[in-house]
């Protein structure tokens, strides 16, 4: 892959060598970004957990308790372009499940 600037001339990547030394104030900064990369992994993990035990409950959830007839009118609803919601009872629902 060759990388360009804007007037359309190559950009090379320095050797090594030739690279500046890093300040202090730079391994400062790139300690802080660690510390922040590791605390998202630590998200991402709890995230993942979470993901996973959501998907452990509904493989063994049974498929006897789809309403089949109920998602073929809620299909028919969306095709025919023929579906309102009511967002402020959406909204006062989803707080009433979050906070309890």
């Amino acid at each position: 892959m060759t990388i360009t600037n804007e007037s359309g001339m190559k950009i090379r990547q320095l050797p090594l060598a030739s690279r500046p030394a890093t300040t202090p104030s730079q391994k400062k900064t790139a300690d802080t970004a660690a510390n922040r990369l590791t605390a998202l992994s630590d998200a991402d993990d709890i995230t993942q957990q979470g993901l996973h035990t959501a998907q452990s409950s509904l493989d063994g959830d049974d498929s006897d308790s789809v309403d089949t007839t109920h998602v073929a009118q809620m299909q028919a609803l969306l095709a025919a372009d023929d579906f309102t919601v009511d967002t402020d009872a959406l909204a006062a629902s989803m707080l009433t499940f979050f906070q309890s």
